[in-house]
């Protein structure tokens, strides 16, 4: 029987045509596709959401946010001039708009398992001007697309970004949306400031806002 070291010169004579052999590498998964590195949060879309939201998210939609009768007569008299001077994006995909306010709400629309409160925001007329996100569906991922923070190439692929963009809705509905019990704030004065896409705010009015911020004036 021919020993061990007989093969190496075989296995040599194999590797010459083919200029060398190479090892392959083993990288860890945090160099992969050359993505941002988050740490964990890469891994793990709650961990993520936690590292930016209190830090990051909020303080860029509240600190930047239009005032919502500002956006509305924008919107009034020209929705194409409103989204070059307040939309917000790549400059690829949509725009979005930040937009903050203070209204009475007329109602809440519950026809749906995208529930919306429809506000009116000074000057009052009893006609609903924003309607805001209310769950237990929140449609589109403006929170994850309209601040800039979040980005595509900080993540391996699709899946880990949609996780993320779901994440932040999932967030919405546990801290802004369940401790209001939408269906009683008729008639009351709330404070909001959230995100919206641009395709949803034609004319005079703001629809599908998804909220950062909500909350209910004590009832007088």
């Amino acid at each position: 029987m021919k020993s061990g070291r007989a093969a190496w010169p075989a296995l040599a004579a194999l590797c010459l045509p083919l200029g060398s052999c190479v090892p392959w590498t083993v990288r860890p998964l945090d160099e992969r596709n050359g993505a941002k590195q988050e740490g964990a949060a890469i891994l793990s879309p709650a961990a993520y959401v936690d590292s930016i939201w209190n830090a990051k998210v909020i303080p860029a939609i509240v600190g930047n946010a239009v005032e919502a009768r500002t956006l509305l007569d924008a919107l009034a008299a020209s929705p194409e001039a409103a989204r070059a001077k307040y939309g917000r994006g790549d400059g690829v995909g949509p725009a979005y708009f930040l937009v903050k306010g203070k209204g009475r709400v007329l109602s809440v629309d519950a026809r749906s398992r995208s529930r919306s409160i429809l506000i009116d925001v000074p000057p009052f007329d009893e006609r609903p001007d924003v309607w805001i996100q209310a769950g237990p569906i929140l449609r589109g991922t403006s929170l994850r697309d309209a601040t800039g923070i979040v980005h595509y190439n900080d993540f391996l692929n699709q899946l880990e970004y949609a996780d993320v963009g779901n994440e932040m809705n999932d967030r919405v509905l546990k801290t802004v949306i369940a401790p209001l019990e939408a269906t009683a704030l008729k008639g009351r004065i709330v404070s909001f400031a959230g995100t919206v896409s641009a395709l949803e705010s034609e004319g005079a009015s703001i629809r599908g806002l998804v909220p950062i911020e909500l909350t209910a004036e004590e009832h007088r």
